[in-house]
């Protein structure tokens, strides 16, 4: 019997759930993930071995959230962890493009958000080899004339 009463007969709560897919992906070499995870060297720690360490340092999964890395190319522990949305997730996956201009650091989506400006238009022009401002300037709404 479980003394976190995080799991039951009937199932798992999503914490619970999320503590056991963190491990699955590090831990057991069978898992479709464990390429991408433990594969790749990103552990454990070994406090978050046990549930109830886990559930103490991270608290409840909150509603519509996920736990991510803050950075993605340390492991599973207390300071590279945080409950987070689908958005803050993609905003820190390995394989987004970085823009910097005037400063900022930004993904192109961030910037075509920002911008108002489709990200398709963003990733087209990067491609051609535009940077900085050419890369970064509003769209221009081209009408073909009759």
């Amino acid at each position: 019997m479980s003394t976190h009463r995080h799991s039951t007969r009937t199932g798992y709560t999503s914490t619970y759930s999320a503590w056991k897919a963190l491990k699955l992906r590090c831990l057991c070499k069978t898992s479709k993930s464990y390429p991408r995870y433990g594969g790749r060297g990103i552990t454990v720690c070994k406090r978050w071995m046990k549930f109830e360490n886990f559930l103490k340092d991270m608290g409840e999964r909150p509603t519509g959230l996920t736990l991510e890395r803050i950075n993605n190319k340390k492991g599973y522990y207390k300071s590279n962890c945080r409950w987070a949305t689908a958005l803050d997730q993609a905003n820190n996956k390995r394989n987004n493009i970085f823009v910097k201009y005037k400063g900022r650091s930004l993904t192109i989506a961030q910037w075509a958000r920002e911008l108002n400006i489709r990200v398709r238009t963003l990733y087209n022009r990067r491609y051609r080899g535009k940077t900085g401002k050419e890369l970064l300037a509003p769209s221009v709404n081209k009408r073909l004339t009759r």
